[in-house]
């Protein structure tokens, strides 16, 4: 009848833990929390690419104002772009 006993000793010291644990987290809350971060993380992102995008556009479109400016200087007529061939 000794050795029965024996796994029961073992059991203890992490039965005495698991009876400690706090409440458990509540999913819901956890899951809100986590939705804010990540929609908080996304407009971030957004954001980061909306500037990245205006900052490579902004001398090309100086480039195109110039370009614009000396034909007008020139008085040259801009030039049409092709027409679109149907299908």
């Amino acid at each position: 009848m000794g050795l029965p006993m024996r796994p029961a000793l073992l059991l203890a010291p992490f039965l005495l833990l698991a009876a400690c644990e706090g409440e458990p987290e509540n999913v819901q809350a956890r899951s809100e929390n986590m939705q804010r971060l990540l929609e908080a993380r996304a407009n971030e992102i957004e954001a980061e690419a909306e500037n990245d995008v205006a900052a490579q556009v902004a001398p090309l479109d100086n480039e195109a104002e110039a370009l614009l400016n000396r034909l007008d200087a020139n008085g040259a007529a801009p030039i049409e772009p092709p027409a679109k061939a149907e299908r």
